[in-house]
């Protein structure tokens, strides 16, 4: 179950504070004389900073899991955002009760594959996840979902030809991280996932850090 869901007051009170600010910007800088359409200039540039250009930052440029877990906390109830929450925070069940709301939300066929692939791989049903990833659109995603179904059925031979197609960092290490964990080599697989977190931002990050623990916890029946 669900722990830690935040509090709708936590949204009220953000939307007050910046509310008062930009009365309080508006004050002192009428105050001062400025004119008043550089003021509202200003402060439609606060707004839009705030509201549109920090999450932005969050989603796919920052690195700190805190500040990503906090912006993912006051927006759990969006499908994307409610699987990462989920993952940091829920049981399995909670996790795949996430991956099938996104399936069921949206309609971009790659995206229900990746998402489907994802569940698949938590459910450690090689035939669904072979099933999502012949099916993805996007070459490198299909090379690294195929690549995680070969581990699944211990071909490692097959496994590392889509390793050696894959160019994204993350991706790279999180099935080099997969393989050992199959094979049962804990400190490789530590040493890779590590790697893997290290090399992703924003979300991506976020989502490795927290599936990399579940791996290591035995959340994964591989």
């Amino acid at each position: 179950m669900l722990k830690n869901k935040p509090s709708i007051f936590s949204k009220v009170f953000k939307f007050v504070l910046l509310i008062a600010v930009g009365i309080l910007l508006t004050f002192v800088l009428i105050s001062n004389g400025v004119p008043k359409w550089i003021v509202f200039l200003i402060v439609l540039a606060l707004y839009f900073s705030v509201s549109i250009l920090w999450p932005m930052y969050i989603i796919y440029k920052s690195t700190s899991l805190r500040a990503i877990d906090r912006y993912i906390a006051s927006n759990y109830k969006k499908p994307i955002f409610g699987y990462s929450y989920a993952l940091a925070h829920g049981d399995k069940r909670d996790v795949e009760n996430a991956l099938k709301r996104i399936m069921n939300t949206y309609q971009q066929q790659d995206m229900a594959d990746i998402y489907g692939a994802n569940l698949a791989l938590f459910q450690n049903n090689p035939k669904h996840l072979l099933e999502h990833a012949e099916k993805i659109n996007g070459q490198e995603y299909k090379d690294y979902y195929l690549g995680h179904t070969y581990v699944m059925n211990g071909n490692f031979e097959k496994a590392n030809e889509h390793l050696a197609k894959l160019h994204t960092p993350w991706m790279i290490h999180s099935l080099k991280a997969y393989a050992a964990h199959k094979r049962g080599n804990r400190v490789t697989f530590r040493q890779e996932a590590d790697q893997s977190i290290k090399s992703a931002i924003g979300m991506q990050r976020f989502v490795m850090h927290h599936t990399m623990n579940r791996f290591e916890n035995g959340d994964f029946n591989i």
